[in-house]
């Protein structure tokens, strides 16, 4: 038992901040995503302390946030899921990506650029915008992804391909009528 307590505190060290970032970007209510994060490793601590073996401990942590964050979405039927992604009132979107301890130019224009991609994002419909934030931002592969979503690697890697077409649209709207 001991082993596996230290591979989940590892697993807690290496992906809280990015599981509470994903469900930052998806919930509006931040301190319901903090809830929910923790709630996630309490569910996969009980399931692996039950003995029940987890290949893949990130990919795991993932499909069990997915679906506590499915649950919240039941839950709140009458808010509709731009407001669930939306952050709270007054706060910037940069308040939940990783800070950048550059300040150069180059790196101001790349995180303007990265904050209009986000805010472009809310745009997409809800299977395209799933799959770029697990793909781009939560930096999981398409087997990870499928393996959280239910679905096999190709139907992913469609859905990322065409996730960023639309979202090329959104940010060049030139590109819609040929120019």
């Amino acid at each position: 038992m001991a082993s596996t307590k230290e591979q989940f505190i590892d697993a807690f060290e290496k992906h809280s901040d990015e599981l509470f970032r994903h469900a930052t970007m998806r919930l509006s209510d931040r301190e319901r995503a903090v809830e929910i994060t923790q709630e996630t490793y309490l569910r996969a601590w009980d399931y692996v302390r039950r003995g029940t073996e987890v290949r893949e401990m990130r990919a795991f942590l993932f499909k069990t946030l997915r679906n506590l964050i499915i649950d919240e979405y039941r839950k709140h039927k009458s808010h509709s899921l731009e407001a669930m992604i939306e952050v709270e009132a007054g706060e910037s979107i940069e308040a939940i990506l990783p800070k950048d301890e550059t300040n150069t130019l180059e790196a101001a224009m790349e995180r303007h650029e990265g904050v209009r991609a986000l805010e472009a994002l809310k745009d997409l419909p809800e299977p395209y915008r799933e799959a770029l934030a697990l793909r781009y931002i939560d930096g999981l592969s398409p087997q990870e992804i499928a393996d959280i979503v239910g679905e096999s690697e190709n139907v992913v890697s469609v859905r990322v391909h065409r996730g960023l077409k639309k979202l090329r649209t959104l940010l060049e709207p030139g590109l819609e009528s040929g120019q």
